[in-house]
C-alpha cells in the first residue's frame, strides 16, 4: 500500500496545476523547490510543520515558546511568506514532496531532534521517514475532524505503521479518541492552540455616525451575506439605527449589500449607511471590538466547519457561531459560545441587542472561561521536552 501510494503520487505529478488551482484559497503552491532537500537550518532544532497561513498564524504561541530551538515548514507558499513576516530569525522552507526518497533525503540532512506537525498533516513519506532515522514524531493540538475522520478511517492500515509510535497531543477528548481509532497508541488531551491566541494591542479605526447597535459578520462565505441581509432586514424594525458589518473571508469575493460603504473607501461610517464591507487583510480581529454581537462565519453553510471564534471571545464581546461550524464545537462549547440554527439567529439577536445585562453575561462568561483555557503552548512544550523523561 505504501509503495503504492508513492507511485500514484508520482504519477499525479503532471495534474500539479489542477491542485493548485483547488488550493488557490489556502495559498499559492509551487512545485519545483519541492524536490530540494537542504535545510541546515533544522539540524539539531525542533522542526514544526505548519500547512498554510491559518496554521502559521495560530502556531505563533508555540513557536514564541520554542524560540532560538526551533525550523518551521510550511506546505503553501503563502504559508512560507506568513511565516517570514512573523518569525524572521526562524529558519523556515517549503516541505519536500511526500516521495519517500525525497523525504528520507531531506530529514537525513535537516536532522531536527524531533519533528511537530500541527494539527493533521498525515504525510505517510514524511512519517515513515521519520521513523527509521528514530526522529520522534508529535502531532500537535492534533486534530481529526469529522470528515478528515470518515476519509482516513479508510486507510487505516496504510496509515498504523506510521502513526503508532508518534505522539497524538490531541487538542479535544473526541480528537484523542478518533486517533486511537486511527492507530495511535500514544495519545494525550492537551487542548486548542487556537485558544492561546493573543488579541491586537492596537485596534484597527473605526468611526460609526451615531450611537448605534452593531453585528458583525466575521469571516463570511457565499450564503451568509444573504442571511446577514436577511436578519439586518428583519431587525431594523426593531432597531432604526442597525449597522451590520460584514467582512467575507476572501477579500477578493465580489459582495454586494444596499447602502453600504467599504472600508477601503472610509473609516468613517455615516448614519445613512447599514452596511459596512471590509474588503481590506488583517483586520477583522480587532473590528469585533466594535460588535454588540459577533457572528463568526463559515458555520451557517456547509462544507466550511467554521472560523475561530476566541477572536472576538478575547475582546469581549458577545460571540456566536453556526450550525455547522463543527470543526469549533469544542472550544464553543468549553467557552459557552452558543451554537444557533439559521431560524434561531433572530430572536436571539433580538434579545441580546435588547437586554444589556443579557450580553454582558454572555460576554463576560466566555471571557473568563477563555482566560481558564489558555495555556495549550505550555502544555504542549512540557510534553515534547519534559515528556519523555517523565514516560522513563
Amino acid at each position: 500500500m505504501f509503495w503504492l501510494y508513492n507511485f500514484f503520487l508520482l504519477l499525479s505529478l503532471p495534474l500539479f496545476p489542477l491542485l493548485k488551482l483547488k488550493a488557490k484559497k489556502r495559498g499559492k503552491l509551487s512545485l519545483r523547490t519541492r524536490f530540494q532537500t537542504d535545510f541546515k537550518g533544522a539540524q539539531g532544532k525542533l522542526l514544526l510543520h505548519a500547512s498554510s497561513v491559518g496554521e502559521v498564524n495560530t502556531v505563533k504561541p508555540l513557536v514564541e515558546k520554542l524560540k532560538g530551538n526551533l525550523a518551521l515548514t510550511t506546505f503553501t507558499d503563502y504559508g512560507l511568506k506568513r511565516a517570514k513576516e512573523l518569525f524572521p530569525e526562524v529558519p523556515k522552507r517549503l516541505l519536500p514532496l511526500d516521495l519517500y526518497p525525497i523525504t528520507k533525503a531531506f530529514l537525513k540532512k535537516a536532522r531536527p531532534e524531533k519533528l511537530l506537525i500541527y494539527e493533521t498533516e498525515i504525510w505517510p513519506s514524511l512519517l515513515k521517514s521519520a521513523r527509521e532515522l528514530k526522529i520522534p514524531t508529535y502531532f500537535v493540538s492534533g486534530k481529526i475532524g469529522k470528515r478528515t475522520y470518515s476519509r482516513a478511517v479508510k486507510l487505516k492500515k496504510l496509515l498504523k505503521p506510521f502513526v503508532e509510535e508518534a505522539f497524538f497531543l490531541a487538542r479535544s477528548q473526541e480528537d484523542g479518541e478518533r486517533a486511537v481509532e486511527l492507530g495511535f497508541k500514544k495519545v494525550k488531551v492537551v487542548g486548542d492552540l487556537k485558544v492561546d491566541y493573543t488579541p491586537p494591542k492596537e485596534l484597527p479605526p473605526l468611526e460609526v455616525e451615531g450611537k448605534r447597535k452593531v453585528i458583525i459578520w466575521g469571516s463570511t462565505h457565499p450564503g451568509e451575506e444573504e442571511l446577514a441581509l436577511k436578519l439586518h432586514s428583519a431587525l431594523k424594525g426593531e432597531f432604526n439605527d442597525l449597522l451590520t458589518i460584514v467582512a467575507p473571508r476572501h477579500t477578493g469575493r465580489e459582495v454586494n449589500l444596499p447602502k453600504a460603504v467599504r472600508r477601503s473607501q472610509t473609516k468613517r461610517v455615516p448614519r445613512e449607511a447599514e452596511f459596512y464591507i471590509v474588503d481590506t487583510v488583517g483586520e477583522l480581529s480587532g473590528l469585533y471590538s466594535y460588535g454588540d454581537l459577533c457572528i463568526v462565519g463559515g458555520s451557517f453553510v456547509k462544507g466550511v466547519g467554521g472560523h475561530n471564534l476566541v477572536e472576538p471571545v478575547a475582546l469581549k464581546r458577545p460571540t456566536v457561531i453556526g450550525e455547522y461550524g463543527e470543526e469549533f464545537f469544542h472550544i464553543a462549547r468549553s467557552l459557552k459560545v452558543p451554537i444557533l440554527k439559521r431560524e434561531e439567529l433572530f430572536s436571539f439577536a433580538y434579545n441580546l441587542l435588547k437586554r444589556d445585562e443579557l450580553s454582558k453575561e454572555l460576554s463576560s462568561k466566555s471571557y473568563s472561561l477563555w482566560l481558564k483555557e489558555r495555556g495549550v503552548a505550555e502544555r504542549i512544550v512540557e510534553e515534547v521536552l519534559e515528556g519523555e523523561t517523565k514516560r522513563n
